[in-house]
């Protein structure tokens, strides 16, 4: 029997295997935490190897055709209506308009009417505005890798965004197959938290404010660019961005605890993307163009590939960009690997046990609003240390 991985820790759950599979014998399933990993139904299954042919996550991936190091570029878009939409400098929908105008297809993460985070094919303006904005969770990418290659079997232009471990896991099940018309766009990833998680969170939302979630922003830019918060809108009307509860999902992603096991045994924290293009937020652009920066976002792009090279000359007049070097990424995810946190099975046990709003009690909020805290309580003692000695030279001046 084929055994697809001896530990979590080698499967980041790209669906490579499942879609590969001639028998349909392999199925995503949930574990305890909330993560789809493929079982192999054995009545099913006719041992041809494919499914550990297929996983780029334990084989490697093919970066012999990239450019190295990556072209480095500090990018606006034009439009500040578009920026003002975005998470950051509004890079990815300036890629995503240039293939629509060219009848191409674009393939994003959404929140779909439930609010799960999924992969969705869009064709249409419409459809790609779903895509703009990061979402903190795995998505689900249920029936996505054989759509694109539907797509491209019938000669569309195809854009797939995704995360590192997604796009390779995409370009190996394409295996043989024409991918000239295809261009791939990784988002420089920090790792994907539980989607069991996230369920918790949005009924622990509802329940609390005694209304549905209407719209969820993981990233608004409602304080600017360089505050980024969590703002959500409710049916009620009522909108928050400033409790502790809207933030805590944010918290528990900041942890870290609540990553996918893959996530600690990540092969693409590194300038060798596995996509023509990579984008992000370009932190610490303040300490190398601080003339650039604005609180409307700046998106950091490597390009990877002269396929990477040839897409953004054909968009570039509807941006505003700098070039930069490999030394101006200040992102931890291109150069070290992910830390495992040592609480991390505590806090997984005292999840099973307690539930989610205990462990955001617990660990979201020394995560995040714990510092918080402490710089509060720190500026207070000094303010009242300072109110104390001035008193004190008070009185000794009346000596």
């Amino acid at each position: 029997m084929i055994e697809l991985f001896g530990s979590k820790q080698d499967c980041c759950g790209c669906t490579a295997c499942v879609s590969i599979c001639p028998e349909s014998a392999i199925t995503m399933e949930s574990d305890a935490e909330g993560f789809l990993y493929p079982k192999i139904d054995v009545s099913k299954c006719s041992e041809c190897g494919l499914c550990k042919k297929v996983c780029a996550f334990q084989n490697g991936y093919d970066s012999s055709g990239n450019i190295l190091p990556p072209r480095v570029l500090a990018v606006k878009h034009a439009d500040e209506t578009t920026r003002t939409s975005s998470t950051s400098g509004g890079a990815f929908s300036a890629i995503a308009e240039y293939f629509l105008k060219n009848e191409g297809i674009v393939y994003g993460v959404a929140l779909d009417s439930d609010l799960r985070v999924v992969h969705q094919r869009a064709d249409t303006l419409e459809g790609v505005e779903a895509f703009k904005g990061s979402k903190y969770v795995q998505s689900n990418l249920d029936g996505i890798f054989e759509s694109v290659k539907k797509d491209l079997s019938d000669g569309r232009f195809v854009l797939f965004s995704g995360t590192p471990c997604q796009i390779a896991g995409l370009n190996e099940y394409l295996m043989k197959a024409d991918k000239s018309k295809l261009f791939l766009c990784d988002v420089v990833c920090c790792g994907v938290p539980s989607p069991l998680l996230w369920e918790d969170h949005l009924r622990l939302l509802e329940k609390k404010n005694k209304s549905v979630i209407e719209k969820y922003f993981f990233r608004s830019k409602v304080k600017g660019w360089t505050s980024p918060t969590v703002q959500i809108t409710f049916k009620n009307g009522k909108k928050d961005y400033k409790t502790a509860l809207s933030q805590s999902h944010r918290a528990l992603f900041s942890s870290l605890n609540a990553m996918r096991p893959a996530c600690y045994n990540c092969k693409y924290r590194n300038f060798e993307r596995p996509a023509d293009i990579s984008i992000a937020d370009f932190w610490g652009i303040e300490d190398h163009m601080p003339d650039f920066i604005d609180e409307l976002g700046v998106s950091l792009v490597l390009i990877n590939t002269p396929k990477g090279e040839t897409i953004f000359d054909n968009i570039s007049e509807n941006l505003i960009y700098r070039e930069g070097t490999t030394d101006m990424c200040s992102h931890a995810s291109l150069r070290t690997p992910l830390r495992k946190p040592p609480q991390r099975d505590a806090f997984w046990i005292a999840y099973q046990k307690y539930g989610y709003e205990y462990i955001v009690k617990k660990y979201g909020d020394c995560a995040f609003f714990g510092l918080k805290r402490v710089v509060k309580k720190f500026v207070g003692r000094t303010l009242r240390k300072l109110k104390i000695d001035k008193i004190v030279k008070k009185l000794l001046g009346r000596v």
